[in-house]
């Protein structure tokens, strides 16, 4: 009878076999970055793959698909509270939480990048303004904080302060910001997603890197795979509650203008391709492109990864109304979005990283294109940061009321 009620009681709290099971893969993927973190805090760098001429590897690729994949917080909140359309406020939520699981899982990826992170503190302290790594430092501080400014009254609703009345009341004070939010949000985000392409484009040694669309390259992704990414989230989070919390009209309208913005990034990327490979081709830029192609799948993973996966197949699901009809595609389309994303910021950091310098001070001879594969530890790490994602979506979807409509529950 006890083994009876025991288990009654776990169904009541949705402490089901299938979600035990979830909750061992979320522990087996923590575990294993934090072991690799561990090794890297102890030993250092030299335990990963990476060199002085391929610095950037698979943590910035991550870093930077953290960054664009949150952007559908900021997309959606000024459409809400700057455009006032009101039909997509059942997604502010869910988007703010989304961008800032992204957010945070970007900066415990700098953490382990940057060599000494006892030193994280230093961008705050000691300016350099004339770094633009220094500017986005600060964009992403500052709007990480907004964000959990944000969503602070959502966090307030949970069961769990039912006992202190004073906390919602000061979330409810914070909710009125919300408009000031939005409009401080939308300035700063776009400031260092563009800044965060500035960082390659204004790079003159690189002849992959230096170009000037490379800011407005890096806003447009973001903008269109963040809120893809956060509706195909709200499906499956409806598959797996059984809870209708979002219109599926408004969906199929987020994923619609994912898929418009989508077209004007590949509008640029091609103008872009044209441009520099073609029409303003130099010694340079042929001979990275050369070197690119011959000794690296960087042609593979433009076509094919960015074009193709991350553009063509999301445009023909989201657009076409035979397919985006059918949640299932919908959810498809949207992975397809994320995964060219990962391709992009891949191709464009380490790739431009294997092509050496023209010249380099006290060497006298032409330096070997560079190689790189990460190392275990690194893919330890990543899969760390993978398990604290999905633990804080996990977490929040069980506990917090990520739509308005929904209770709150314990």
């Amino acid at each position: 009878m006890a083994t009876t009620t025991s288990t009654l009681d776990r169904k009541a709290l949705g402490v089901t076999p299938g979600f035990l099971a979830w909750l061992g893969l979320l522990g087996l993927c923590l575990t294993i970055g934090l072991i690799s973190a561990l090794q890297v805090f102890i030993h250092g760098l030299v335990l990963t793959n990476m060199s002085d001429q391929v610095p950037w590897g698979l943590w910035i690729t991550i870093d930077l698909s953290s960054i664009a994949l949150g952007a559908g917080a900021f997309t959606l909140s000024a459409v809400v509270y700057i455009f006032r359309i009101k039909r997509f406020h059942s997604m502010i939520r869910l988007a703010v939480f989304v961008g800032f699981i992204g957010y945070t899982s970007a900066l415990l990826t700098l953490i382990m990048d940057i060599g000494r992170p006892d030193r994280f503190w230093h961008p705050w302290f000691y300016w350099n303004i004339h770094s633009v790594l220094w500017e986005i430092t600060w964009c992403i501080s500052i709007y990480l904080t907004i964000m959990v400014v944000e969503f602070a009254p959502v966090i307030a609703e949970a069961s769990f302060f039912n006992r202190w009345p004073w906390v919602r009341a000061f979330a409810s004070l914070l909710h009125k910001m919300a408009p000031v939010l939005a409009v401080l949000g939308l300035m700063i985000s776009l400031l260092h997603q563009s800044s965060l392409g500035a960082t390659y484009g204004i790079v003159k040694s690189r002849p992959i890197w230096f170009k000037p669309s490379m800011p407005i390259m890096f806003i447009l992704s973001a903008v269109a795979v963040g809120p893809a990414l956060s509706a195909s989230v709200a499906i499956v989070l409806e598959w797996l509650t059984g809870k209708k919390s979002v219109p599926k009209d408004t969906l199929r309208l987020i994923y619609r203008f994912s898929a418009f913005t989508l077209l004007a990034y590949a509008y640029i990327k091609f103008w872009d391709l044209a441009a520099v490979s073609y029409y303003g081709r130099t010694p340079g830029v042929s001979e990275s492109l050369f070197i690119l192609n011959t000794q690296t799948p960087y042609n593979f993973g433009f076509w094919f990864g960015e074009v193709f996966i991350g553009i063509v197949i999301p445009v023909i699901i989201f657009l076409v109304p035979r397919y985006n009809r059918k949640p299932t595609l919908l959810v498809f389309g949207g992975l397809c979005a994320v995964l060219g994303i990962l391709f992009n910021r891949w191709n464009v950091t380490v790739s431009g990283l294997f092509v050496p310098l023209q010249f380099s001070p006290g060497v006298l001879y032409q330096i070997p294109p560079g190689d790189y594969w990460p190392a275990l530890v690194e893919w330890g790490v990543a899969i760390g940061i993978i398990g604290y994602a999905l633990t804080l979506m996990t977490i929040g979807a069980k506990y917090l009321p990520l739509f308005p409509s929904e209770e709150s529950h314990s």
